[in-house]
């Protein structure tokens, strides 16, 4: 008999909290007796949607479109945007997530279409909400931060404190629990500072994280925060939770006096306020404790939760009930729509009969048109026939005319593509220093963090200063790899870069550096075809530390410089594949080498590029400046390499480059560049 009362008394409690919103709900209803403009009509039919969409979900639906046909009649698109977000909320409420988000969606266009901000941002955060409930807590973390980034727009305070506070939650949810603390410390400030929001809740919120992370001393220390202003603003709901929440920390630590003194205070609180869950929790803990203490009472308490989860079942028939409802009314509205989408098809197919007898007389006239089109359009087309060859005839000897500019700059772009693996092997490096340094710096901060977070005298002051030492040290580290990177990307895009074929002054030891090993790391990436044994080779740059600056086209050297080196290359590697053919190159002592250097002559800048590798012959070698001519397999070469460095470097810069070679002993190229 006890039980039974008490359940009825939770009954009653539960439909009495319900018509806490009857005195709005009354008063919205009488405004709309009172002569308005339609615009002022749909805000409040809005609003009557808003104050019954939790109680009365049926009759929420029923005003909210009342408002949107209002809406669409007056072609009043901010309030069409309001009402069919209302009526996205309502349909979420009732586990209808599909048409939820539907009518959400569309919302959002016509919020889009009238650029009507704040109604953009309230949208993206139910959306959010809606994610929410589904569990989709990432994609509920994406909407929020929309609605934060139109907020800070607007200046609207409250609406980004809501945003935070909501991204706050959902990253708890996630579990990720320093992303969480981040967002709901912003939230927690702006509140302090008077910004929007709702500071008890954001208090509970940092208790219920901290509480998650095992950090037991900060939660309580903001929970104990929360309370007098829960008591305050008379909000048992809040405060028997945070009581609870207390009590259960209070547990943990084997503190029973205080876990009973806290879990009664929020039993007697969620009893007042009829806050079912709490009971239930509150009840299952207080058993708990009183088991190995008063087995009776703890008897007592169980039967306790008892009772408030079946009264919880009770209550959730009731809802999902109202929902079928809900549901089912949904439902014949389709139905109704649907019948009169039928009887608009079959209006349509009746005009379209008559559209096809129509058009079956044009098409009658069209054939008989067309038919006196043909004989004119065969003479046309025997003329446009004989114009067409001749204008072929003249794109054929344009194209002979551009073949070769063309087949100079794909030389030009080749050089580009046998540099990009020399690149990604220097850039390599210096980003490996960056993110291992990065790594480190994160640790550091993360040591740091844990010692200010001591109480003051416990706090080690010699290690902080330890610890800000290294990140200091580490950042400079990281600036010194970053900018080293940075000149390597910066060299590769001047080499990109069309030339403009303006001279300065250029540091020729450093572009030989420079091209030399980019030329070595890209030559081996072209190599790795499957082979047993992958190309290898000596390379030395031997510099005049003396070298002036001399005013050169930097494109244009470079050019010069990477032909030459690439066929070094390529010169030894053939004749370590020769060599390898009839036995071990180790054990003939051949070692292929490459060697650069650079010297001052006569006034003059020389430049050297050796190998010894295959050789030529003197016949080969008299023609190895001509345009088209090659060595090299059939693909593996265009013939126009050393012509363009040969017209680069005499033509462009008033030089002279020289070869000598023997054939089966090596190769040497000599550039001389003027220094004035």
């Amino acid at each position: 008999m006890k039980n039974l009362t008490y359940i009825i008394s939770l009954w009653l409690s539960y439909f009495g909290a319900v018509g806490q919103h009857n005195s709005l709900t009354d008063s919205l209803k009488n405004m709309l007796t009172q002569p308005m403009p339609d615009t002022s009509k749909v805000l409040i039919l809005d609003q009557l949607g808003r104050s019954l969409m939790y109680s009365q979900p049926v009759e929420a639906m029923k005003y909210a479109q009342e408002g949107l046909k209002l809406a669409n009649q007056s072609n009043y698109n901010k309030g069409k945007a309001r009402v069919l977000n209302r009526i996205g909320s309502i349909l979420r409420i009732s586990g209808n997530y599909t048409k939820s988000l539907e009518s959400h969606l569309a919302s959002i266009k016509v919020a889009q279409e009238s650029q009507d901000r704040d109604a953009l941002a309230r949208t993206y955060n139910n959306i959010g909400i809606l994610y929410s409930e589904q569990k989709n807590h990432v994609q509920a973390i994406e909407y929020y931060q929309k609605t934060r980034k139109l907020a800070e727009e607007l200046k609207d305070d409250n609406l980004k404190n809501i945003a935070l506070a909501n991204i706050g939650m959902d990253y708890s949810f996630l579990n990720q629990l320093d992303s969480a603390l981040f967002y709901t410390q912003i939230a927690y400030q702006m509140s302090k500072e008077g910004k929007g929001g709702d500071l008890n809740v954001n208090l509970v919120n940092l208790g219920n994280i901290y509480k998650r992370m095992g950090k037991d001393e900060i939660a309580l220390r903001y929970y104990k925060n929360s309370i007098p202003k829960s008591i305050t603003a008379e909000n048992h709901r809040a405060l028997s939770q945070t009581y609870l929440d207390i009590a259960e920390i209070f547990r943990k630590l084997n503190r029973s006096d205080s876990t009973i003194f806290y879990a009664q205070n929020a039993l007697q609180l969620a009893q007042d306020a009829n806050i079912i869950p709490t009971v239930v929790n509150a009840s299952y803990l207080l058993s708990s404790v009183y088991e190995s203490i008063n087995k009776a009472r703890a008897f007592d308490y169980l039967k306790m939760a008892w009772v408030a989860k079946d009264s919880i079942l009770s209550i959730d028939k009731v809802k999902n009930f109202q929902k079928v409802e809900f549901n089912e009314q949904l439902r014949q509205q389709e139905i109704k729509q649907a019948e009169q989408a039928y009887q608009n098809r079959v209006k349509v197919y009746a005009m379209a009969s008559v559209l096809v007898v129509f058009f079956v007389v044009l098409l009658l006239l069209y054939r008989n048109i067309r038919l006196k089109q043909k004989a004119n359009a065969l003479l046309q087309h025997q003329r446009d026939e004989i114009n067409l060859q001749r204008n072929k005839a003249e794109e054929a000897l344009t194209q002979l005319r551009s073949t070769q500019s063309q087949l100079i700059q794909k030389e030009k772009l080749a050089s580009l593509g046998e540099l990009t693996a020399g690149i990604a092997h220097e850039i390599q490096n210096p980003l490996n220093f960056v993110n291992n340094f990065s790594e480190l710096s994160v640790d550091l901060v993360s040591e740091l963090l844990e010692e200010r977070n001591k109480v003051y005298g416990e706090r080690d002051e010699e290690l902080e200063k330890d610890l800000l030492n290294d990140l200091a040290q580490n950042q400079e580290k990281i600036n010194l790899h970053g900018k080293r990177a940075s000149s390597i990307v910066k060299g590769m895009l001047e080499h990109s870069r069309q030339s403009t074929g303006e001279r300065e002054l250029t540091d020729i030891n450093q572009l030989a550096d420079e091209y030399l090993r980019l030329a070595y790391h890209g030559f081996r990436a072209k190599d790795k075809d499957g082979s047993v044994t992958q190309f290898n080779a000596e390379y030395e740059l031997i510099t005049d530390r003396n070298l002036p600056k001399i005013e050169v086209v930097p494109q244009e050297i470079g050019r010069v410089l990477l032909n030459l080196i690439n066929n070094a290359f390529y010169a030894v590697n053939v004749g370590s594949i020769n060599v390898g053919s009839v036995l071990n190159a180790a054990d003939v002592g051949y070692s292929p080498k490459v060697v650069v250097s650079t010297q001052v002559v006569d006034n003059h800048v020389e430049i050297r590029v050796k190998d010894n590798g295959i050789g030529m012959s003197e016949a080969t070698k008299s023609k190895i400046f001509q345009p088209f001519f090659t060595t090299k397999p059939t693909g593996e070469g265009t013939g126009l390499g050393l012509s363009l460095a040969y017209y680069i470097v005499t033509k462009g810069h008033g030089g002279t480059i020289e070869c000598e070679s023997i054939e089966g002993e090596g190769t040497t190229f000599r550039v001389e560049l003027p220094i004035k």
